[in-house]
């Protein structure tokens, strides 16, 4: 590792430092003690004083909820219900009264309906008769007037209820009070039928409960209640022993620990200057190895290669935004720790950089996260185990752009194994409880891995173009014929071009027949040859007297002129921002043959110093795309110096072609099999039989 890798590590180093020293440092300065129930204490633990044992915020909230139940809540006679009631009634004899006066009832009675009110032909009802009317109005409100004046109360349960009255809270029976149900029936009794039919049919306006809930009195009471909860549940008696060695650590085991670091906190009593020191110094050594640890495996990966120090720094980058959304997931929103989107940066690293990177990221990530989220076994389990079995399906299924995929692999991975630690840790309580909770984390998971797969999504495509890598999209947009170079390769190259395209189709069907990535095949054999275009005239199959061209040279010139179009073929690439896989075949299709011609000629000559100056410059083929497109170069170019062939011919020059590659060592670096190469020529002799199949001729036109 060069001294920039070094200077990079030292620097995340320090800002994971100095994150944690912002948000952490100061809240674990007094002794404190690391448990969980079920756990074997390793040592002992003895009182250095007197200390209360305090009570968990569970039995603080049990206590509060059972004190609340048995006091009861307070209730009183609401005046603004009984005052709407009255001022409903008020509207609904008003509408009565202009219809008695209307000549068209009917309208009035719609406009009563929008108003909420239903009205049965109220001229018929009471005849047009005012008095009548009027009567009706004060009989119903003194029957209303009786039934809130003796109290209605609706969805109230018990014997007996508080009630707040003029002379201050008193304890009343339930049966004193109209049940709404109860008050409603005696009402429509106790009026003639006429009356009766008009307020059941307005009961929603006219009759409501008015023994209501004091929200006021209700919310002080539970104040009260609250504060005269004593937190004390006990007394540890100094010397005393509240956790001896290789016990089991019940809940009141950790709860008497807990206590004892809050009483503490107290005293003022703080870690010595000497034990805060050597917390520091041994996180920072803790974070220097996890960073340093990561970046040796990316120094070693193949991914450096490809991505030098810009990849190491974004990677490290990701490690302190990880960081920040941890700090916003817990200290800001309060959220739970399985909620953290480490996803967000792992599988955006997993897809560009490689699955080794990828495990490695995760590892360093959930390590680095400990300290922020105070060591949280389960927390850091989940988030471990979750994205490494992500890792592992997206692998295995080949979802790398996949998101729908992505997001299925790791909104399961989270809820199962936030499940199964859950049903590790229930030892008993309440399950509908614990049930409950996991369901709300599932909701919050769905939040959760749909912005870490959304985010994911954005930052491969953005790198992917950055880095300019050969995705689907990019490749599908490459074999359009419209691209600037295949344009220039179709009019200035015609030969060369409609030799591409035959050596496309056949890399292509015989990339697909092997589970190879046809689109890369294809593409890279419409650009294998692109570097002719710059020379055109100069190739055989662009002009068939271009053997004169070379009478000036002699044959290590020549095959330096001829060898000169690889390297020509990939600036063009390179300057037209072609993906780095197309670029690597451009190099690698005719890997490190011999431009045999020339190689004869000078041979012939006896001329031939230095065999190396008639080889083409490599590197050998690297992928199978590569291999296959060599393949099919050699045998499309080989088949065309051919008038005729049968199909036993085609594919024994298949064959031979597959054999001598084999022996010149040009298959020696991809990683293609025998099997592979035996699938391809399967695939191509089909392709070349139909070249060489003989068409029917048709007959000259006989002038009439």
């Amino acid at each position: 590792m060069n001294s920039k890798f070094l200077l990079l590590v030292i620097i995340v180093t320090l800002c994971v430092l100095g994150l944690y020293q912002l948000t952490k440092a100061g809240r674990h300065t007094y002794p404190e003690f690391q448990f969980t129930e079920g756990q074997i204490a390793e040592y002992d633990i003895l009182a250095p004083f007197d200390f209360p044992v305090y009570k968990t915020e569970e039995q603080v909230q049990e206590e509060y909820a059972a004190k609340l139940a048995q006091e009861g809540k307070s209730y009183w006679m609401s005046p603004d219900v009984e005052f709407e009631a009255y001022s409903s009634l008020d509207r609904l004899f008003a509408l009565i009264y202009e219809a008695a006066d209307s000549s068209d009832p009917g309208a009035v009675a719609l406009s009563a309906r929008q108003q909420g009110f239903l009205l049965d032909n109220p001229v018929l009802m009471f005849t047009g008769d005012k008095q009548r009317i009027s009567s009706s109005h004060a009989r119903i409100k003194a029957a209303l007037e009786d039934l809130y004046k003796a109290g209605i109360y609706s969805g109230i349960s018990g014997d007996s209820i508080r009630v707040e009255t003029e002379n201050g809270t008193q304890q009343r029976s339930l049966a004193r009070y109209f049940e709404l149900a109860e008050a409603k029936r005696l009402i429509l009794q106790k009026l003639e039928p006429s009356l009766a039919l008009l307020v059941d049919k307005n009961a929603s306006k006219l009759i409501q409960a008015n023994l209501v809930l004091d929200t006021e009195s209700y919310e002080e009471q539970k104040k009260q209640i609250f504060d005269s909860i004593d937190r004390v549940s006990g007394m540890v008696k100094q010397n005393e022993v509240i956790i001896r060695l290789n016990q089991r650590l019940k809940q009141e085991d950790i709860n008497k620990v807990n206590s004892l670091s809050l009483e503490y906190q107290a005293r003022g009593e703080r870690k010595s200057t000497l034990m805060q020191w050597l917390g520091f110094m041994g996180l920072l050594l803790f974070i220097l190895v996890v960073v340093y640890a990561f970046n040796t495996h990316y120094w070693l990966s193949t991914a450096r290669e490809e991505h030098g120090f810009a990849g190491a720094a974004v990677l490290n980058a990701g490690f302190v935004v990880i960081i920040l959304a941890a700090l916003l997931t817990n200290d800001v929103l309060g959220l739970p720790v399985s909620l953290i989107p480490l996803a967000l940066a792992i599988i955006p690293a997993a897809v560009l950089l490689g699955y080794s990177v990828g495990y490695f990221y995760t590892v360093g990530a959930v390590l680095l996260l400990g300290p922020f989220i105070n060591w949280d076994a389960s927390g850091m389990t989940l988030l471990l185990l979750s994205t490494l079995i992500t890792l592992v399906l997206i692998n295995r299924f080949q979802a790398r752009h996949n998101f729908i995929k992505i997001w299925l692999f790791l909104f399961l991975s989270v809820n199962l194994i936030n499940g199964a630690l859950t049903m590790i840790s229930y030892t008993g309580g309440d399950f509908l409880e614990k049930l409950k909770g996991l369901f709300r984390n599932t909701g919050y998971s769905l939040v959760s891995t749909t912005i870490s797969v959304i985010g994911s999504l954005a930052l491969v495509t953005y790198f992917e173009r950055k880095w300019n890598r050969a995705t689907k999209q990019v490749l599908m947009e490459l074999q359009e014929f419209n691209h600037p170079l295949l344009k220039r390769l179709a009019t200035d190259a015609v030969g060369t071009y409609h030799h591409s395209l035959m050596v496309g189709n056949l890399a292509e069907r015989a990339a697909a027949a092997i589970g190879a990535n046809a689109s890369l095949a294809r593409v890279g054999s419409y650009f294998h040859d692109i570097g002719k275009s710059v020379n055109p005239e100069i190739f055989t199959e662009n002009n068939e007297d271009s053997a004169e061209f070379y009478t000036k040279f002699t044959p290590e010139e020549s095959a330096e002129i001829i060898r000169d179009h690889v390297k020509e073929g990939a600036v063009l690439a390179e300057k037209h921002r072609i993906p780095k896989e197309v670029v690597d075949i451009i190099w690698q299709h005719h890997g490190t043959s011999y431009i045999r011609y020339f190689l004869d000629a000078a041979q012939r000559q006896g001329k031939v110093e230095d065999l190396d100056a008639f080889r083409y410059p490599g590197p050998l083929p690297q992928s199978k795309e590569a291999a296959l497109v060599m393949l099919a170069d050699v045998v499309e170019s080989t088949s065309k110096s051919k008038s005729a062939a049968t199909d036993a011919e085609i594919a024994k020059l298949i064959d031979d072609t597959i054999q001598r590659l084999i022996r010149d060592g040009q298959f020696d670096e991809a990683p293609i099999t025998i099997k592979d190469l035996a699938i391809a020529k399967e695939v191509m002799c089909p392709v070349l039989e139909s070249v060489f199949r003989k068409r029917l001729e048709y007959p000259e036109e006989k002038q009439p």
